[in-house]
């Protein structure tokens, strides 16, 4: 395995943004203990920090609140939202709702053991109702609405993303077959088994570029964290990027700097490497 490398140099960084799952979340899906003292400080020093997830807003905001100085990049990028309002919001083309839509439930029909999340901003809508599916889905959607027909509850909201959870290989399998469809989308697999169907060009590093231009926080004074294939532009739109041990390789490969893995608190290792003395008087 690589060598953990970290910043070593000082650096004038104004925003952190990490990925969550396989990055700052452990293993059980926990964020760590010593990640809260260490967020505080951050936010004191005038440090902004942004979740970066495929998460939903809602799910983001339960975990880490409202804070003065936090951002969340919700959604794979499609929701980005700043004091409870969204400043960027990338709805997903419509001709390719009905599209995925179908082509999930056809292959559920014929034996892929598969379930759709249509992600609106409002809530999240499944029709699928086994308990094992609804077990993947509801950590990622904190508003979700168990519905008749996801096509009909959805169509008064907002869709910003197509999620497809693939209980074989997502990577595999439903990535390819989407892509495959040649839909007006972007298809990005974002985890072993979720595949995320989004507006074409949408992603975290877009997401992340928008964020910046708005704060007036360039690419050198950003520090970026990512384990998967969804990352990917995230980690090339920060200066200072860093792939977790655990990372997929074509993104070892990408970043600048390799963390150790999440569930050995790379997160947490890598930032207090970079601001040495962050917690000194903390309380």
């Amino acid at each position: 395995m690589e060598r953990v490398t970290h910043l070593q140099d000082p650096a004038d960084i104004r925003l952190i943004v990490s990925d969550m799952d396989g990055t700052l979340l452990d293993d059980s899906g926990r964020v760590p203990d010593d990640f809260w003292p260490v967020l505080e400080a951050l936010l004191r020093a005038g440090v902004m920090f942004s979740p970066a997830s495929g998460r939903q807003y809602q799910t983001l905001r339960e975990t880490f609140g409202e804070r003065e100085g936090l951002v969340f990049i919700a959604e794979n990028g499609t929701n980005v939202v700043r004091d409870g309002s969204s400043i960027a919001l990338e709805p997903v083309v419509l001709s390719v709702i009905p599209a995925i839509v179908e082509w999930a439930r056809t292959a559920a029909a014929t034996g892929s053991d598969v379930g759709i999340v249509v992600c609106g901003v409002r809530t999240a809508y499944i029709e699928r109702t086994d308990a094992e599916f609804f077990a993947k889905v509801k950590p990622y959607y904190e508003a979700l609405a168990v519905v008749d027909d996801v096509l009909a509850a959805s169509s008064d909201d907002t869709v910003v993303k197509l999620a497809i959870y693939d209980f074989a290989s997502a990577e595999d399998r439903t990535g390819p077959a989407l892509r495959g469809l040649g839909l007006e989308a972007d298809v990005v697999v974002s985890g072993e088994h979720w595949v995320d169907v989004m507006r074409p060009g949408v992603n975290k590093g877009r997401a992340l570029m928008r964020l910046q231009h708005e704060l007036g926080i360039s690419k050198e004074q950003t520090m970026a964290f990512g384990d998967y294939l969804n990352d990917a532009e995230m980690l090339d739109a920060a200066g200072e990027s860093y792939a977790m041990a655990n990372a997929h390789p074509s993104i070892r490969a990408r970043a600048r700097h390799l963390a150790p893995s999440n569930d050995d608190d790379g997160v947490v290792t890598s930032i207090l490497a970079a601001f040495p003395g962050l917690l000194q008087g903390a309380r």
